[in-house]
């Protein structure tokens, strides 16, 4: 029989793939298996597809995919424990408010709880780290259940999105054969089918979330009553980045406020030459001076986005002398520290734009902008101050110290790579150190850069493939930031570099373990230092060009400033992901340490009049 391969199985994966593709789904990640096999064949036909084989892997590029483009990838795999992989990555979507749609195929119904191979529970496998759960069943012809199908597609990617993002599972049912049939092409279900795809899926369109009244009415009688004041803006998402710039920018005009700019909050980096003054970076190692922390003390600091990772400000905020606060974090609550005076959800750029156009209306007194503008200028003073003593007072094309041949240290690694990469660029940065260090080195400045940051459950899974996920959908260059115990954890990650193409400069700073705990209490604690290092910083002694030449990326290991800016400009060019070892001198937190006291001993001597 010559008519064409198309059986119920096939026909019904692939209205189910368009269905997806029509509702905003723009990228397929596949990983091999044979219980998925229609769904496999279907998405690769309708869909921009990356196949990957360790599922962990593919979630997280899936994720990195999201991260940067803010609209959910579809990530499919076979039965069994494959899907189980997937957890880490749900529960990342959950906390970061990423959408992610994990399809999974599943054995039939009569063989469930029968010991048949590959066969597990898989309903309901994420239990509350997923929005929602939807049955897609074993394909059938019957007409409610074919009409069921772009309908069920279309509410699992609304759930994705809506009312807070995050993952989404799709369970479906596929019985052998799993091959594409030869078929008749009489079935009666066929024209059915056929005005289905012609119809497409149902449009589910989200309510556009606003600002409550009460909460910028609220916004704006505490700042109205507060001229000295801070905007305090932890990890923010990328997507939207222009409308939130704006937004802030109007604000500190209208208000007076002073900017707390997080490296990943997006406002560190391409703000306007005239609101770039208000924005301060070295808050964090400003407010390790108790004197210098009671200087400039806010009468009220907004918190916007999710919470800082500074670790001075949530000390600040969780003691007795935390000054009075409002959280504006975005569509989720977030205080962990508690005693925000209120948490004004929607959407962040909304409300204070909002607040800026009432508060334009409603000038300050002489006195009052007097006030704002003292306390304004003695952060301006610490943060001069701070990167003067620092040694990166000049800007984003400023040596980072002697770009030369002298040993490499961990504080140039940030301010090279800064340096290196062109306006506009992205850096994703993983968690640890490099996310701190980032905050530590780079100082503000208008050029714009994007930042990429796994905030949402603060872990080192998969930050090689959500790098890589983030390139396949992202214009050139991007480079990663991320510690050598991150990439020992997602080695796996590699193949999906080397899947990408274009210049992908993944950076890891081999400094021989978890050197993070060196800056913990657990560090200054001799009676551990023994078990410090085998428990906790781990050293493993190992190098990384193995790895590279595994998956045929390109490679440097480098040891000076030199080494590295000339490895990063090959990279930012290449056609071809590249995995830059950075080996830096010993005694990195140890240095880390003299250069932040440094910084605020410089800022409380310049605030001192």
């Amino acid at each position: 029989m010559s008519a064409p391969a198309d059986d119920l199985h096939s026909a019904w994966a692939q209205l189910f793939a368009a269905s997806l593709a029509q509702c905003g789904v723009a990228q397929a990640v596949i990983s091999p298996g044979s219980r998925s096999t229609p769904l496999a064949l279907a998405l690769a036909a309708q869909l921009p597809s990356t196949v990957l084989h360790d599922e962990r892997v593919a979630a997280f590029f899936a994720l990195g995919q999201a991260r940067a483009s803010g609209r959910p990838s579809v990530v499919l795999a076979t039965s069994g424990t494959a899907p189980g992989h997937w957890l880490p990555a749900a529960m990342e979507a959950r906390e970061a408010g990423l959408p992610l749609l994990l399809l999974s195929a599943d054995r039939p119904w009569e063989v469930q709880q029968a010991q048949a191979s590959q066969t597990v529970d898989q309903v309901h496998l994420f239990g509350r780290h997923a929005n929602a759960y939807f049955e897609l069943g074993v394909p059938d012809a019957h007409p409610a259940a074919l009409r069921a199908v772009p309908r069920i597609a279309a509410q699992a990617v609304l759930a994705t999105l809506y009312p807070l993002a995050g993952a989404v599972q799709i369970n479906a049912h596929f019985r052998k054969p799993l091959e594409p049939q030869p078929s008749s092409g009489q079935e009666p279900w066929r024209a059915r089918l056929q005005a289905l795809l012609r119809a497409g899926a149902p449009r589910l369109l989200a309510p556009q979330a606003a600002p409550h009244p009460q909460a910028v009415a609220q916004l704006v009688v505490q700042v109205r009553s507060a001229p000295r004041g801070v905007l305090v803006a932890g990890p923010l998402p990328l997507f939207q980045v222009a409308e939130l710039r704006r937004a802030v920018q109007r604000f500190l005009v209208a208000s007076g406020y002073v900017l707390l700019a997080e490296a990943t909050s997006q406002l560190r980096f391409g703000l306007d030459a005239s609101a770039q003054p208000a924005c301060c970076g070295a808050f964090d190692a400003l407010l390790r001076e108790p004197a210098l922390r009671q200087r400039l003390r806010p009468q009220l600091a907004l918190e916007i986005g999710a919470p800082a990772v500074s670790a001075q400000w949530l000390a600040w905020i969780d003691g007795d002398e935390a000054p009075a606060r409002l959280v504006l974090p975005g569509e989720r609550p977030a205080d962990p520290a508690g005693g925000a005076q209120a948490m004004l959800l929607g959407p962040v750029a909304d409300l204070l734009d909002a607040a800026a156009a009432q508060l334009r209306a409603l000038p300050r007194s002489d006195d009052e902008r007097r006030a704002g503008t003292a306390y304004r200028q003695r952060w301006q003073a610490a943060e001069a101050a701070a990167w003067t003593a620092r040694g990166q007072g000049g800007g984003p094309d400023k040596a980072p110290d002697a770009v030369d041949d002298t040993a490499l240290h961990e504080h140039d690694i940030a301010p090279l790579l800064r340096a290196a990469l062109p306006a506009g660029a992205l850096l994703a940065v993983g968690n640890s150190s490099p996310v701190r260090d980032l905050d530590h080195d780079l100082a503000p400045d208008t050029r714009p850069l994007g930042l990429l940051h796994q905030r949402g459950a603060a872990g080192i899974d998969g930050l090689v493939a959500g790098a890589a996920g983030a390139r396949s959908v992202s214009q050139p260059p991007l480079a990663l930031l991320l510690g050598d115990v991150s990439l020992l954890h997602d080695a796996g990650g590699l193949a999906a570099a080397a899947a990408v193409p274009g210049p992908l400069a993944i950076v890891v700073v081999n400094n021989d373990g978890g050197r993070i705990f060196e800056r913990l209490p657990l560090g200054r604690d001799p009676s551990v230092a023994q078990a410090r290092e085998r428990l906790f910083v781990t050293p493993h002694g190992g190098a990384f060009d193995g790895l590279a030449a595994t998956w045929g990326l390109g490679y440097r290991r480098v040891d000076t400033a030199a080494a590295l800016a000339a490895a990063l400009a090959l990279a930012l060019v290449a056609e071809r992901a590249m995995l830059i070892e950075a080996c830096p001198a010993p005694g990195g937190s140890a240095r880390r340490a003299a250069l932040l006291a440094a910084m605020a001993g410089a800022a409380e001597v310049a605030t001192r009049a």
